[in-house]
């Protein structure tokens, strides 16, 4: 109890000295709050990938790859396959009677962002678009079959040039026609053309597709559907949930984006806990004589550690909050484009505390030395100090 009481009336004295040094610590508070902020706008880009990607997968949607292929990209699904696919147990049926499943083939398209920049769009030939329902047709109709026509997302629609329903797009050496837009409820589909999956196939000179997505009766129906797959050797495919299928195909990206984020908020922490340092070496010079004499009047070593240490930790919480509010306000819910996906940032809780405990970690780092050259200024040190 003693030991505390110290470390309280020494924390007391180290809060009411700060603005005498209110340079040094503003310095200290700029730097890690800079921080914080780029820490959290780079890694709510990987966050905001994850729920992007995540946000619309459902337990009742199945995904087909062929045997072996990680991702749609190296995946190969002949006609054959699908027609006995259609027709497995577990998959749900329209009010024709007609099984709810979709295929799909995947194609980049270069196009000129309003921005005046390139950047890319992805074609998808799609056999049905009832397989998902969060999607919902905004104006114009749905490409028909056999016909070179194209819907494109309202996000695509509000970044690109040349994507406006009427405007041609040109592909393998044809005009494509723009004839609905349309909303993916913040889907994967957002950065993507549709277009009939047949005709996109003949287009591109292909005679298979990618994958195949089942609508199922139930989450519970998956495992039926995956068991009947898996009995027939001769279809040589594999079977996902719809999440286990996205978080495989785009942890790639969030990888790469974590990656960056943290290497960049490496580097800049290695400059906050610089200015931690040069602020609290400051905090404990100007305050030399009152520490030396509180030591001589009994006060422990640990307490004036501790006090130090504590110093440095609330300037970095303090400035930790701010730069999360900054990110927060700035960033949350811009949309961006990265490896020519299209989705929204995302600042959460969870990024938040991670933004705290780092800059917790610059405080204490950068704090850590001053504290210990505090604990051992002796009492000669106080009586020479002027």
């Amino acid at each position: 109890m003693r030991l505390l009481r110290q470390m309280v009336a020494l924390t007391s004295f180290a809060l009411r000295s700060i603005p005498s040094r209110l340079g040094a610590s503003l310095v200290t508070v700029i730097g890690i709050m800079t921080v914080v902020a780029v820490l959290v706008s780079l890694l709510s880009m990987g966050e905001g990938a994850q729920q992007w990607e995540t946000g619309q997968s459902r337990p009742d949607r199945a995904v087909v790859l062929s045997h072996g292929a990680p991702t749609a990209a190296t995946s190969r699904l002949t006609h054959e396959q699908i027609s006995v696919l259609s027709h497995e147990p577990g998959i749900k049926h329209d009010a024709d009677g007609n099984p709810l499943v979709t295929t799909g083939f995947m194609v980049g398209v270069d196009v000129v962002t309003k921005a005046n920049e390139r950047g890319t769009l992805y074609l998808v030939g799609q056999t049905n678009h009832h397989v998902y329902p969060e999607i919902h047709v905004l104006a114009g109709h749905w490409p028909r079959p056999g016909l070179h026509e194209l819907a494109v997302s309202k996000v695509a629609q509000r970044l690109d040039q040349g994507v406006e329903i009427g405007d041609h797009v040109r592909l393998r050496g044809s005009d494509w026609t723009i004839v609905g837009v349309f909303e993916d409820a913040k889907g994967v589909f957002e950065q993507v053309l549709f277009g009939d999956g047949e005709t996109v196939l003949s287009a591109f000179g292909r005679d298979a597709y990618q994958q195949m997505t089942v609508m199922l009766d139930s989450p519970a129906a998956f495992a039926r559907f995956k068991q009947a797959v898996r009995a027939d050797p001769s279809l040589k495919v594999d079977v996902y949930t719809e999440a286990a299928n996205r978080e495989t195909t785009f942890k790639g990206l969030r990888g790469l984006l974590d990656f960056v984020s943290y290497f960049i908020g490496t580097v800049m922490a290695m400059g906050a806990v610089c200015a931690a340092l040069s602020s609290l070496y400051a905090s404990v010079d100007a305050r030399g004589r009152e520490i030396a004499t509180l030591r001589a009047l009994g006060f422990g070593a640990g307490p004036v550690l501790a006090s130090i240490l504590f110093e440095g930790m609330l300037l970095a919480l303090g400035a930790a909050i701010l730069g999360a509010v900054i990110a927060w306000l700035v960033f949350n819910g811009k949309v961006i484009r990265a490896e020519g996906l299209t989705f929204p940032l995302y600042v959460s809780a969870h990024l938040v505390l991670v933004s705290i405990l780092w800059a917790l970690v610059i405080g204490l780092v950068g704090g850590l030395l001053p504290a210990i050259r505090a604990a051992r200024l002796p009492l000669a040190y106080a009586m020479q100090d002027t």
